[in-house]
Formats: C-alpha cells, sequence, structure tokens
C-alpha cells in the first residue's frame, strides 16, 4: 500500500485480485470499485490484444520487463505506462494469475515529445542558434548557424572565440 507504483493482481482469466492506493492515483478507480472486475476495466478497446499476448507469455512462466503502452482512467483520459508483469504460481508451480507493477510514465514521454518538438524547431530553424557556456566555450550551434558563420563542424566552431561571431562594435 506504501509503493509509488501501482501493483495489481489478477488472475489469469483477468480478474483483479488486488489494487493499491498507487493504483487508485494512477487509473482513477478505488480498490473497491476494481477489485472483482475484469483488468479490461482500463484497457482501450484497440489493445485488449495486449492483453492476450501478456497472459500466453505468463502461461509459460515468463516475466515481461517495461512493455510500455497505453491505459484508460476512470475519467476517461489515456495515460503511458509502464508495465512489468510476473507470473503467480500455485504450490506445485502452475501459473494460476499475474503480479503487474504499473509505472505511470505519461509526463516523461510529454517531456520527450517537447524536446523532440524544439530539436526539430531548431535544426530546422534559417537563423543562428547557438549555445554557449558562461566559459564561452560553444556547446552547440545549428545546421544554419554553421552556414551563415562559413563552417562545416559544430567541432570547427568550437576552435573560434565566441567573441568572433559578434561585430566589434556589438562584442561590447
Amino acid at each position: 500500500e506504501s509503493s509509488e507504483v501501482a501493483i495489481i493482481g489478477k488472475r489469469l482469466d483477468g480478474t483483479i485480485e488486488t489494487w493499491n492506493a498507487a493504483a487508485e492515483r494512477v487509473f482513477g478507480h478505488s480498490a473497491v470499485d476494481a477489485i472483482g472486475r475484469q483488468i479490461s476495466l482500463v484497457i482501450p478497446p484497440e489493445r485488449v490484444g495486449e492483453e492476450d499476448r501478456i497472459i500466453a507469455t505468463l502461461k509459460e512462466g515468463r516475466r515481461i520487463e517495461h512493455f510500455e503502452t497505453e491505459r484508460i482512467r476512470a475519467d476517461g483520459r489515456r495515460v503511458v505506462v509502464s508495465l512489468s508483469v510476473s507470473p503467480i504460481k500455485d504450490g506445485d508451480g502452475n501459473v494460476v494469475g499475474a503480479s503487474k507493477i504499473v509505472r505511470d510514465v505519461t509526463h516523461e514521454r510529454q517531456v520527450e515529445a517537447e524536446r523532440s518538438r524544439l530539436i526539430t524547431l531548431i535544426e530546422n530553424s534559417t537563423d543562428f542558434i547557438g549555445v554557449y557556456g558562461l566559459d564561452a566555450v560553444l556547446i552547440f550551434v545549428n545546421h544554419a548557424g554553421l552556414e551563415m558563420v562559413g563552417l562545416e563542424s559544430i567541432e570547427a566552431a568550437r576552435e573560434v572565440s565566441a567573441w568572433d561571431f559578434f561585430f566589434p562594435e556589438d562584442q561590447a
């Protein structure tokens, strides 16, 4: 219950047996609402096939590590999650269920998407975009910036003083 990640126990038929407090936070369903229902409660219809593949893997006695997918919250919003799923075995070694550890990675994926959009913007810009450290050493310059100053690579640009990129009257 004190875990920061959602931990869900389910039978092989998909019936939810355990649902911790973090699962409540991630999916918006209380344990009372979720336990006894099918795991499809949180699976988008177009992703139900993933659950069949997860069950097949578990029946072979194998774990699933960090499977990234989408799930649905009680309010209908989608969340990107990373699943780790382990088989639960009975005393005879037969797989009877699964333990799922679910980490909400929605924010991380949004940050990566923003970073990707920024990189695309910078790389496609026709403006000089450069980043220098406080020691005036070049950290980054985009392709357009290299072309503007007549250099072929960032390595070549690092050999030029930052001050050389400014007109003398702008150096102050």
